[in-house]
């Protein structure tokens, strides 16, 4: 018959965490704590988690078993990592090298290699040691380690620009995961999140929405919280790409739901999303609170500078970049979504020198990598070309833009690509211009991206039309206040809004009205209501 150990494991690989808890708790010894812990932490009871965790490495070292103290102390430093504890993380880290000083290698060695792959200065040193982690977990027979080093491997050569090797390392960790191949499941867990952020990463949509499914599935199934955190972020950052803003939000909404009530240190990476997101709206105000107290996190900057460049702020959206980029450690995929930007602050500075270097930076990484990082290198080529006079080459370089990213399947940045079409053709064949601005402008409004529609709406008032509809309710709203003379700390007054946000409007309405001033907006409101 089946001893409780035994049967404690099987409850746990099946998700039944209350039988797993009383079966473990009913035995005695560090594989009944290993067990109880991570039962109690699937439950939900974190803290208790790893403190049973943590006296079931001190019991597996007391019996010299230093294989299985080093995985339990590996599982510790990652929890206090993501809970923002760094300093205890690196403590318990270094005690589970120590455990390991003086025994032969071993998969208790693979532990350690694929955290510190997890934690690596560069994609480089990541994939070396996760190669390193998949070879012991293969010599010494330790499935749920060879699954869990097969993913970071996977994921590092994504992020390196090897696509086609990453998602084959990728999908072998699932099907082997999924197949029930791991004991624990907790690894399943992790190869289900390393291959949708790889797929997030490369923009390849059409797999990451399948495996998003599974992961959804697999969550609620199981009510593991935390997965469903880290994954429905990974989930939005897809139907962002796809154009599915309000399931988007949806899903940052549920994702930030889970961290407040689990790690809220988790919550950096859904936060600088929904601020990304709360920028192309041309919510500001909204981007700017989400963005306070943020960490020193390549997405976090990234969304901080676009949020300053929408707000006339180039050279301090260049540096906060350049910052990010620092902190890519060699991700390609990372670096392409954050030079393209770059490129579009140099340009909005007049630094075309800085611009330049920077496009060719981009078009360096584009060469061998992905389709996603090509269509990036082209659109910030049409622009630099367009800023420097370059008409002809301009409307090359969009036009090849436009082609990859409708390929891909994203809305948004395909309308930034048209929209510089529309700016090459202007000279020379301004009807197209204005139906690709025209064609830009309705994209725009579908997804709710204002400043992508304030873009258009200066292209196609430079060509002498104005999009039907240009102004929003609340815009419309605000311009018969100002229609009216108030000032806008009595517009803030009336509509409850603050009266940063309330300026941030005005700005928004002269802009779309070609008007100078108040009172040639107030002029305007008059025209448009008869």
């Amino acid at each position: 018959m089946p001893d409780a150990l035994t049967e404690g494991w099987r409850a746990l690989a099946e998700a039944r965490f209350d039988d797993a808890v009383a079966l473990f708790e009913g035995a005695e010894g560090a594989e009944a704590l290993d067990g109880a812990g991570l039962a109690r932490w699937f439950r939900g009871e974190l803290e208790e988690g790893l403190a049973l965790r943590e006296a079931a490495f001190a019991a597996y070292a007391a019996t010299g078993d230093a294989s299985r103290a080093a995985r339990v102390g590996v599982w510790v430093s990652r929890q206090y990592l993501i809970s923002g504890r760094s300093s205890a993380s690196a403590g318990w880290l270094t005690r589970a090298e120590r455990v390991l000083a003086e025994a032969p290698e071993d998969n208790g060695h693979g532990w350690v290699e694929v955290e510190l792959a997890r934690r690596a200065a560069t994609v480089a040193e990541s994939s070396e040691r996760a190669a390193r982690a998949l070879q012991l977990a293969r010599d010494h027979r330790d499935p749920d380690l060879e699954v869990f080093a097969l993913s970071v491997l996977g994921r590092a050569e994504v992020a390196a620009g090897d696509a086609e090797l990453g998602f084959r390392d990728l999908e072998e960790a699932m099907a082997a995961a999924s197949a029930g191949v791991v004991r624990n499941l907790h690894t399943l867990g992790e190869a289900y999140c390393n291959l949708i952020i790889a797929c997030a990463a490369a923009a390849d949509l059409e797999r990451a929405s399948e495996w998003c499914r599974h992961v959804d599935a697999f969550a609620e199934e199981r009510g593991i919280v935390v997965l469903t955190g880290a994954c429905r972020t990974v989930h939005a950052d897809v139907l962002v790409a796809s154009g599915r803003w309000d399931e988007a939000e949806s899903a940052l909404a549920d994702a930030l739901d889970a961290h407040r009530r689990r790690y809220p240190a988790m919550a950096t990476a859904t936060v600088a999303t929904l601020a990304l997101l709360r920028v192309r709206q041309g919510r500001l105000a909204e981007a700017e609170e989400l963005l306070s107290g943020r960490e020193e996190q390549p997405l976090a900057l990234q969304a901080l500078a676009e949020l300053r460049l929408a707000e006339g702020e180039p050279r301090t959206a260049a540096a906060l970049l350049e910052r990010a980029l620092a902190g890519a450690r060699g991700d390609m995929l990372t670096e392409a979504r954050l030079l393209s930007p770059l490129v579009d602050a140099h340009l909005a500075a007049s630094d075309h020198e800085r611009a330049l270097a920077a496009a060719e930076r981009l078009r360096a990484l584009a060469r061998g990598t992905s389709r996603l990082v090509g269509a990036y290198a082209a659109l910030a080529s049409a622009r630099l070309a367009l800023a420097t006079g370059d008409e002809l080459g301009g409307r090359e370089q969009a036009m090849r833009s436009l082609e990859a990213f409708g390929a891909l399947a994203m809305p948004h940045e395909a309308a930034a690509a048209r929209l510089e079409l529309a700016r090459s053709l202007v000279a020379e064949l301004p009807e197209l211009a204005r139906e690709e601005a025209q064609a830009a402008w309705g994209v725009y409004k579908e997804l709710g991206a204002r400043s992508g529609m304030d873009a258009a709406a200066l292209v196609l008032r430079r060509l002498g039309r104005r999009p039907a509809g240009d102004l929003t309710p609340r815009e419309s709203e605000v311009l018969e206040l100002v229609a009216r003379g108030l000032t806008n700390a009595a517009i803030a007054q009336t509509l409850f809004i603050s009266e940063k946000t309330a300026g941030h409007h005005v700005s928004r309405i002269l802009s779309k009205l070609g008007a100078r001033n108040r009172a040639e907006a107030a002029v305007r409101a008059a025209q448009l209501r008869e």
